[in-house]
């Protein structure tokens, strides 16, 4: 068995020293993997908390490559329709390899209405 961790990505927990620091504490601490979610539009009435951030969990997930070197780096999901194929199959290829193979992709269809409705 595996064992992850969801890392700081939204609210005031979140910024750039949150993200470098968990994921570090989690390789340090023998977690396998550090996890990040996926929405591009949070509309007002969403059921998270209100929050001027929601990292961008590709970028999240570079940043926390960057500061480790072992621990897997995963999606936790990515909402596919909401992305262009192309550029994402580029962002995530370039990622795997930056990260010398350490990325999990978990994808999505989404769920929250009001996400798709806001982006068009």
């Amino acid at each position: 068995m595996k064992l992850g961790i969801h890392i700081p990505q939204i609210g005031r927990k979140a910024g750039p020293e949150a993200v470098r620091r968990g994921a570090r504490q989690a390789e340090d601490l023998g977690y396998d993997n550090i996890w990040v979610n996926d929405h591009l539009a949070i509309p007002h009435d969403a059921p998270y908390p209100p929050s001027k951030s929601f990292y961008e969990p590709l970028i999240t997930l570079t940043w926390a490559a960057a500061a480790t070197s072992r621990v897997e780096l995963g999606t936790s999901v990515l909402v596919l329709p909401l992305r262009i194929p192309a550029h994402l199959a580029k962002e995530l290829a370039t990622l795997d390899l930056l990260s010398d193979g350490r990325l999990i992709l978990g994808t999505g269809v989404g769920w929250m209405e009001a996400e798709f409705d806001a982006m068009g």
